[in-house]
């Protein structure tokens, strides 16, 4: 799930005017905010890229060379952010 810097940067823009439009948070800086959310984002969107990978190995070892399914992964991917305190 590779996701650019210009995708998270659009994101975290979006997120800090929807969070200042409806009154929720007030940024003096608007692009201080923006950094924020978007360094929060990229630290997530690496540790679900890396519960991914974990998973994958892990699926690697028990059903060999085949692709797994969706259902496999997305229980693999659960079962491996349980142990690290992760929330998908």
């Amino acid at each position: 799930m590779a996701t650019s810097i210009r995708q998270i940067e659009f994101l975290a823009r979006s997120i800090v005017n929807r969070l200042e439009d409806r009154g929720l948070v007030e940024f003096g800086d608007a692009e201080v905010g923006i950094k924020v959310v978007a360094k929060t984002l990229e630290d997530n969107f690496h540790g679900y890229d890396v519960i991914e990978q974990e998973a994958r190995s892990r699926l690697a070892q028990t059903i060999g060379a085949r692709e797994p399914s969706e259902a496999e992964l997305s229980d693999a991917m659960r079962r491996v952010a349980a142990e690290r305190n992760f929330i998908l």
